[in-house]
């Protein structure tokens, strides 16, 4: 197992990231309140405005994860849409701070794991096993 912990990691590194990308992409496209999330990213999160960055051309790309990644930011953080017309500014702050359904803590972890998962996989690589020749090669 600890031989290969370093692929595991890199490929869940790998999945959280594109789940990342998916649904964070989606926010420019959403009605009504993409602008403001993506104005306060761009202000307040650096992680979430690269997501949206990076993700607003993979969701271009293909048009149904667009639809899915809004659908699922929708579910996660739909009943704060309404204070978000009030006050635009704050989308960030409501959206990384509180937790409104489980949809919304998977969010949220998601959105932590991908440097975490960055970090322990450059380390794991790094720290990878080394392979041993007893017989030397001609």
């Amino acid at each position: 197992m600890r031989k290969r912990l370093h692929v595991i990691v890199t490929l869940l590194f790998v999945v959280v990231t594109l789940f990342n990308l998916v649904v964070w992409g989606a926010v420019p496209g959403l009605p009504d309140v993409g602008v403001a999330i993506e104005r306060s990213a761009g202000n307040e999160a650096p992680l979430a405005s690269t997501y949206i960055a990076l993700g607003s051309y993979l969701d271009g790309w293909v048009p149904t994860l667009e639809r899915a990644g809004a659908a699922l930011l929708t579910t996660a953080v739909g009943e704060i849409f309404p204070r978000l017309a009030d006050d635009p500014s704050v989308a960030m702050d409501l959206i990384l701070s509180e937790r409104y359904n489980r949809t919304h803590g998977w969010l949220k972890f998601f959105y932590w794991a991908a440097p975490a998962l960055l970090v322990l996989t450059i380390l794991l690589w790094v720290r990878k096993p080394k392979k041993v020749s007893l017989i030397g090669g001609r």
